[in-house]
């Protein structure tokens, strides 16, 4: 067998392995890439082989495991990271990175990575399932829920006086619908109410009537009779489960007017029948609803029956966006810091100046959960440091930095016309400012943007801008 037949044969079955493999030369550039750790990264061997490792992946030399091997000539071993790859979707993976000498002389850096996602989102249940087991709180673990009134981190008067509202409403025991954007945290005051409720010793029931197709969602909530449909058997739904407990639909939006209807039965009659069934059962369980739309809005646009809103509705609960609430992110800053310092054994971790202000300023379209992500990846992004940069931030919010930086002013049209004229000429702007910036540097002008130093070069090309 001749060299290039045993490289062919070498490449066949380093594509077949389930790790995801990465091997570099000593000028950092990518000689191979296999078909694992493509289906990882969503990218196509030829957007990888032949270029060098900044222009495929947002790094800098102190956060690349290759680039600071080829640099010490020492292994790196099991470090845990994450990707997120072009479909948002985050994959968790350990890594060993090994640099590969001949005669004293450095050939190249190869990194054999594990998929461990699945590992820790199993992990992450049974930490939960132990938290709901334990006898730390008594009951409240053992009833469904992880969250109290306390769970709830805040300072501002408008969360206080949201909390006050949800705890009259607890006592009330009578339907509530809570509504407001994701990410606000509206599981979390459901929970607390239950909990503060005379309920709280009986189950606590969520189900997303979003995640889940119609016909299921409604045998899941009324429960089946054997022989209602093909496989069907007799089981109880959740009304039924939860007993005198609390059930929780999250997304009601979500759900079908023709399901809505049937619902609204439930909630007038206080029984239940269940599909295939001929005899009615008392529901005595408390629900609970939230929507993430304006429940009016939801109305006017025939997502919500008028009249199931109003039965839902007794109380209704609003859980204003983070951005109305500004001084409640450098608490929760605080707060999500302690959290991750924990989970991934640091030790005191700082965020600069820059940083903070940049968290203070930006308006969080994810709210609290997008705030709670952009800690913990800042975190898993640090390596030795100590102090949280800008340079730690998600790519996405990068580019958010930059027009901060720039001023909204200064991306904005000069004069009106067509939503294609105004993109391109913002998108024109955009590029200009951003290369003064830098300089004229390209690389560093792309990894601000977000987009790949070709990308960068091709829209110069596109405005004719020289750098």
């Amino acid at each position: 067998m001749n060299s290039q037949d045993y490289l062919k044969l070498m490449e066949t079955i380093f594509d077949s392995v389930n790790e995801g493999i990465l091997v570099t030369d000593p000028n950092k550039k990518i000689i191979y890439y296999n078909n694992e750790l493509s289906k990882w990264e969503n990218l196509s061997k030829s957007e990888v082989i032949g270029r060098h490792l900044q222009d495929v992946y947002d790094v800098t030399e102190q956060e690349s495991d290759h680039m600071l091997v080829t640099k010490s000539g020492k292994p790196m071993l099991e470090k845990y990271k994450h990707i997120i790859p072009k479909n948002g979707k985050k994959i968790d993976i350990v890594a060993n990175t090994i640099p590969l000498f001949q005669d004293d002389k450095l050939i190249c850096v190869y990194s054999v990575c594990r998929n461990v996602t699945q590992i820790k989102e199993l992990l992450e249940k049974a930490i939960q399932l132990q938290g709901q087991l334990g006898s730390e709180i008594g009951a409240t673990r053992q009833n469904g829920t992880r969250y109290t009134f306390d769970s709830i981190t805040y300072c501002s008067e408008t969360l206080g006086q949201l909390i006050l509202s949800a705890k009259k409403a607890a006592e009330a025991d009578c339907p509530v619908l809570v509504y407001g954007e994701t990410g606000t945290g509206k599981e979390l005051l459901v929970q607390g109410i239950h909990n503060h409720s005379d309920h709280s010793p009986e189950p606590f029931i969520a189900i997303n009537c979003a995640a889940i197709p119609e016909t299921l969602l409604e045998s899941s909530l009324f429960g089946t009779t054997k022989g209602a449909f093909t496989g069907a058997v007799d089981n109880p739904g959740l009304f039924e489960q939860a007993g005198k407990g609390t059930v929780f639909l999250d997304e009601i939006n979500s759900m079908s007017t023709s399901l809505q209807a049937k619902l609204l039965r439930v909630l007038q009659e206080r029984y239940v029948r269940r599909v295939g069934g001929k005899t009615d059962t008392p529901v005595n369980c408390r629900i609970i609803s939230s929507s993430n739309v304006d429940p009016w809005e939801c109305i006017s646009r025939g997502e919500l029956r008028k009249d199931l809103f109003y039965r839902l509705a007794v109380i209704s609960l609003y859980v204003p966006p983070l951005r109305d609430r500004q001084e409640d992110i450098e608490t929760l800053i605080d707060h999500f810091l302690k959290k991750f310092q924990k989970i991934y054994g640091r030790g005191s971790i700082k965020i600069s100046p820059e940083m903070k202000n940049f968290l203070l300023k930006y308006q969080w379209p994810g709210n609290v959960r997008e705030l709670e992500h952009v800690i913990e990846s800042a975190i898993t992004m640090l390596g030795e440091d100590q102090i949280i940069k800008t340079d730690h931030l998600p790519q996405y919010l990068k580019m958010k930095l930059t027009q901060l930086d720039m001023g909204i002013q200064e991306i904005t049209p000069k004069e009106p016309g067509t939503l294609s004229h105004i993109l391109t000429e913002v998108e024109h702007q955009a590029i200009m400012e951003t290369l003064k910036r830098h300089q004229g540097n390209i690389t560093k002008a792309a990894s601000a943007l977000g987009i790949s130093r070709q990308n960068m070069q091709y829209r110069m090309r596109k405005f004719g801008i020289k750098a």
